[in-house]
């Protein structure tokens, strides 16, 4: 069953290669959605796909980048669950938001 997540993640060193990393790991699982920096400098996900996919993905973004830990350390995380609204075409990188 397709569900939607919305994500948002603060933490240390967010940075842009942090949003490239998020970009691959959800195309290489078929997710579809956007990342983004909002205002506050913490970095939102709003993704879309069946909901084992999603909970691997969540468990990914929750660790970070593990091979470079030091680079992207995530202190906080929230995740809330929806129905998915099937408004994405494929996963990608937006402007600022929020």
């Amino acid at each position: 069953m397709q569900k939607c997540i919305e994500c948002t993640m603060w933490g240390r060193r967010l940075e842009y290669d942090y949003l490239l990393w998020v970009d691959r790991i959800a195309n290489t699982l078929g997710l579809k959605g956007i990342t983004f920096f909002k205002n506050d400098g913490s970095i939102k996900v709003v993704a879309e796909g069946e909901e084992d996919t999603l909970l691997f993905f969540i468990r990914k973004l929750k660790r970070g980048r593990s091979f470079f830990p030091f680079l992207s350390k995530i202190e906080n995380f929230s995740v809330t669950w929806q129905e998915a609204k099937k408004e994405f075409e494929d996963f990608s990188i937006v402007e600022s938001g929020e």
